[in-house]
């Protein structure tokens, strides 16, 4: 399997910290938001995804989802001792942010021979109706990647850190060093009603945990 230093980054990424990316995140991150950064981006996103090819590595699948928000940074950070908020506030503005019907969006997913050759997780996409929410999840671990590499580097996704819970509430994302300390939990917050914000934030209270809620 011929692999380029980005291409192992991106099945990593993949295989390790999301789910799925979209076209538009991938070639943004590790090429070019331009139309030929794009156009190459796909170029060798075909050959990854090639069922026929030995570096069938990749899926590439048309999914239904939201277009994109710009995610500059959390709608609301909470830390042990401070104050609750006011769910229904929280809640109305992570409502109001959506204006834009679902769209057809090319997505790419790690295959099982990925998974076994980065000793993460691929395959069948469990929940493709969810595609909106972990396009937006491996957004905000994008932007990480971008500014915080540290942080990335010990981002949990939900699926690696789903053992330590087992049928309990589960975070989008956590980061967790090495010992196991959680040192911040992450939750994309779609368009969570006001009791959804209530359990995401009593969740972490119990814990003694702080959030962000983006």
């Amino acid at each position: 399997m011929q692999l380029t230093d980005r291409d192992r980054e991106i099945l990593i990424a993949l295989t390790h910290k999301v789910r799925l990316l979209s076209l538009e995140q991938i070639a943004r991150t590790w090429w070019t938001d331009s139309p030929s950064g794009i156009a190459t981006a796909r170029k060798r996103l075909a050959v990854l995804a090639d069922p026929a090819s030995r570096s069938y590595v990749m899926q590439r699948l048309k999914l239904n989802a939201h277009p994109e928000l710009a995610l500059d940074g959390p709608i609301f950070l909470w830390q042990p001792g401070e104050a609750t908020p006011h769910f229904g506030a929280l809640s109305y503005r992570l409502k109001k942010r959506w204006d834009e019907a679902p769209t057809p969006t090319t997505v790419y997913i790690a295959t099982e021979k990925a998974a076994r050759y980065f000793g993460g997780f691929g395959g069948k996409l469990r929940r493709p109706l969810q595609a909106t929410h972990d396009l937006h999840v491996a957004q905000i671990y994008l932007r990480f990647l971008k500014t915080d590499p540290v942080r990335a580097g010990l981002w949990v996704s939900e699926d690696r850190f789903a053992p330590q819970r087992r049928r309990e509430k589960l975070p989008d994302a956590v980061i967790q060093d090495a010992a196991g300390t959680i040192a911040l939990v992450i939750e994309f917050g779609g368009a969570y009603d006001a009791k959804h914000v209530e359990r995401v934030h009593f969740d972490c209270v119990t814990r003694s945990l702080p959030y962000e809620l983006w």
